[in-house]
């Protein structure tokens, strides 16, 4: 019986592959030889399931969003009531610094190539527009302080979270305290809501 190849998962593969390019030697360091090096395979295979550089990088994108989202809804996965949500969710950015970099690392090199390439920008906008909508509802529902705006201060712990992450990944802050950051922040946005933030922060996940 002739082998059974799973197209999907090895187009993913590859795909893996040039994310940690991207995340490695930046969007300069992609090129269909690297790639193919990288992933183990021939650079026919990676012309066989992708047109071209800019197709690859595109394919990456999707990938790097993906592994951010499944990072951000592990974090989520336990979590009780909006404002442990909420907590959990910006701890979950924050801490792809020290469990996720590699995903954390091509978003910077693929923020350049988004003002160039519509695709790419249309993904970042996307995502971005979304993870915003659900900050700014969990934080509507749990309890915010009078003057404060769901939806602006929703940009904020969004950059907050961000910046944060960066921090963990340069080791020039601890998960530890970068979480005793953010539940400073949400102590200031939250009406007494119980963000958990008495607790030990999540363990680290992977």
């Amino acid at each position: 019986m002739p082998k059974q190849v799973d197209h999907a998962a090895r187009r993913e593969e590859i795909a893996q592959a040039a994310l940690r390019l991207c995340a490695r030697d930046g969007l300069a360091g992609v090129t269909i030889g690297q790639v193919a090096q990288e992933a183990g395979v021939s650079k026919g295979l990676v012309q066989h399931y992708f047109a071209g550089k800019a197709d690859l990088l595109r394919a990456s994108a999707h990938t790097m969003r993906g592994e951010i989202e499944r990072h951000v809804r592990e974090a989520v996965r336990d979590a009780h009531g909006p404002a442990d949500t909420l907590r959990r969710a910006l701890l979950g950015v924050v801490e792809l610094g020290a469990t996720a970099p590699i995903p954390l690392l091509a978003g910077h090199a693929f923020l350049a190539r988004a003002v160039a390439d519509p695709e790419i920008r249309a993904l970042y906008g996307a995502g971005g527009a979304a993870v915003h909508r659900e900050i700014a509802m969990l934080l509507a529902a749990s309890g915010p302080a009078p003057d404060v705006d769901p939806d602006a201060e929703a940009h904020a712990l969004l950059g907050l979270a961000r910046g944060l992450a960066d921090g963990v990944l340069l080791g020039d802050l601890g998960v530890g305290d970068a979480a005793a950051i953010v539940d400073h922040h949400l102590r200031r946005v939250l009406s007494g809501a119980a963000t958990g933030s008495d607790q030990p922060s999540p363990r680290p996940f992977g």
